[in-house]
């Protein structure tokens, strides 16, 4: 059985309910990430030994590449070398990278600062008894949300995944190391880094559209990032709390379990597309399942109420548009059946790990 097509209206509404939708998880995402922010810095600070002592190098090193990496400076530099290779090679896609990173960082940057100041959340290195205050419009040290480091390095790599799309990941990766420096480096809170990330992705997006397109630009790179930040959470509640017997715990994990694998049968068979594959089975519902089987084994009804709100953006994202094919279609060959085999290879190590992982923070 084939879904429906989607008028053009009703395309519109579909669009603006998955925005909505990422909203919400957004939000629970961040009131979940700041329960964490207080005990995740006093972590921190424990890694680091009394004065007089020899700090621990590797931290040392991680924190200080981070901030040198994340530098406005540095920043500038890569947009300026990009320009220098896209004029001087006449490569138009390495000049328009140049134009756009600078372009986009200069916003990020600006908006960043201006809600540095209007929030106006200290630092780390004054919080004492554990009392987070808010102070608007108030000098150096006041400044700590959002991460500029972080909002900058996910800014201009955004832009180059979406230029150089084959090295998005390792850019990715690279902006995401740098954004969680700025939290073993003590400069920040966990959620002033979630948030300046989420501002340069969303900055970075926009910038790489064109212009007249802000608002669908936006809603997109909103429900783009919403599953990593969903992602970011679990592991955080995961690492943060031992396994228990109480409800819902148990209740959670192993009907997550169950769900997990059984979105993976369904991916399978509907990659294949065996004899017996449903009609209404696509690989959208099968990841759905997969994903809120693994939201479910946290053993968080918190974190469970968040994945379903991803899955339901996402199935929303899925249906077939006015001019889009009426159904999904299975894919075959070898670089399909590798792809599923790594696809399920990473969902039995992540659901593996969401049990290993449990309790391993002491906080």
């Amino acid at each position: 059985m084939a879904l429906p097509r989607l008028t053009s209206e009703d395309s519109r509404y579909k669009s603006v309910a998955a925005v909505l939708l990422s909203i919400g998880a957004l939000t629970l995402v961040f009131l979940g990430l700041f329960e964490w922010d207080v005990p995740l810095t006093r972590f921190v600070r424990s890694l680091y030994p009394p004065v007089g002592s020899l700090p621990n190098p590797w931290l040392v090193q991680f924190s200080d590449l981070g901030d040198r990496l994340g530098k406005g400076e540095s920043l500038v530099i890569l947009s300026l070398g990009l320009l220098a290779v896209g004029y001087g090679l006449k490569r138009p896609q390495w000049k328009d990278a140049g134009w756009q990173s600078l372009i986009a960082h200069g916003l990020t940057a600006l908006s960043a600062n201006i809600l540095k100041h209007i929030i106006g959340r200290p630092r780390p290195k004054f919080m004492h008894a554990g009392n987070l205050e808010f102070s608007p419009v108030t000098g150096s040290g006041w400044d700590s949300f959002p991460s500029g480091h972080a909002a900058a390095s996910l800014t201009v790599a955004t832009v180059l995944a979406v230029k150089f799309p084959r090295a998005s990941w390792p850019m990715l990766a690279l902006a995401v190391a740098v954004a969680a420096s700025r939290v073993f480096r003590g400069s920040h809170y966990l959620t002033d880094v979630a948030g300046g990330a989420a501002l340069g992705c969303i900055v970075g997006v926009i910038v790489t559209h064109p212009w007249r397109e802000w608002l669908a630009s936006t809603g997109m790179a909103l429900r783009r990032i919403t599953p990593f930040f969903v992602a970011t959470l679990a592991l955080v509640w995961t690492i943060v709390h031992l396994p228990s017997e109480a409800w819902p715990f148990q209740q959670l994990f192993w009907i997550g379990l169950v769900l997990t694998l059984a979105g993976l049968v369904g991916h399978v068979v509907w990659t294949v597309r065996w004899a017996c594959c449903p009609p209404w089975l696509s690989g959208s519902l099968a990841r759905s399942v997969v994903w809120l089987g693994l939201g479910m084994t946290t053993g968080s009804l918190f974190i469970t109420t968040t994945v379903l709100l991803v899955c339901a953006a996402q199935w929303l994202d899925d249906l077939p548009g006015p001019v889009e094919s009426t159904a999904e279609e299975g894919h075959g060959g070898v670089w399909a059946a590798m792809a599923e085999g790594l696809f399920v290879a990473a969902t039995l190590l992540v659901l593996g790990a969401s049990y290993a992982l449990k309790g391993i923070v002491p906080m």
